[in-house]
């Protein structure tokens, strides 16, 4: 894990993340190929790992994530990730910023 980030950081990736997703996501679900299949089967497990995080952060059970179609990818980091953001947990915060950037620099 990086450095600790503050709230800003981490929204500054939440958008940055989403609107790669935005485009990305949909071109995926639209070519059809196991390739892509399997890209966004791992952009889903992001999304879920996020979900995890903001559980933990709540001290919840975590839950599944439903399988939306690809182009709410976006607005579901959006949502999960500003879940961790209202946690106030600044580990939390820390750990969704290093997986929102791996994410990025995966897109």
């Amino acid at each position: 894990m990086t450095e600790p980030f503050g709230p800003a950081d981490v929204a500054r990736e939440l958008d940055r993340v989403a609107d790669r997703l935005r485009v990305v996501a949909p071109r995926l679900a639209a070519r059809g190929t196991p390739e892509a299949a399997q890209t966004l089967g791992g952009l889903r497990a992001a999304v879920q790992a996020l979900a995890d995080l903001g559980a933990d952060a709540e001290r919840r059970p975590a839950g599944a994530v439903p399988e939306l179609a690809p182009y709410a990818l976006a607005d579901q980091v959006l949502v999960l990730g500003h879940d961790v953001l209202a946690a106030g947990d600044p580990d939390a915060a820390a750990r969704a910023h290093d997986l929102l950037v791996d994410l990025r620099r995966r897109l």
